[in-house]
């Protein structure tokens, strides 16, 4: 087996781990009421969340962890100074709120973003190689 083929297979295995978490998030999400009613207000229990909200929702998730890993100071800032962009439903309340209460969701998220980072290293070093 040559160098070019072992890059292949973690490719290959990188991309099966991304998609399994980056799954398991999606799935968290689709069956937490919370986060379906941050989207879709008082009529969430009617209404299910397509790909894009989920994406959203996970994107506002890394959003406002990352701002809190930074400084917890700055998340308090950002919400005084303007409503948050993706949901007007989100405050500061509700962003402790998911800092705090959804860690499983942030876990499986840092690791779907660790895969991806690798698919991108594998595929760089598969052309270079």
């Amino acid at each position: 087996m040559n160098t070019k083929d072992l890059i292949v297979i973690l490719l290959i295995l990188s991309i099966i781990l991304w998609a399994a978490f980056h799954q398991m998030a999606s799935k968290y999400i689709n069956n937490n009421d919370f986060f379906k009613k941050i989207h879709n207000g008082s009529v969430y229990k009617i209404k299910s969340m397509d790909v894009a909200n989920i994406e959203l929702v996970i994107t506002m998730v890394t959003f406002i962890n990352f701002i809190n890993y930074f400084s917890e100071k700055s998340l308090e800032n950002f919400f005084k100074k303007r409503e948050f962009l993706i949901f007007n439903n989100v405050n500061l309340e509700t962003s402790i709120n998911i800092i705090n209460n959804h860690k499983k969701l942030w876990f499986y998220i840092k690791v779907s973003l660790f895969f991806m980072v690798l698919i991108i290293f594998f595929t760089i070093l598969f052309w270079i190689y």
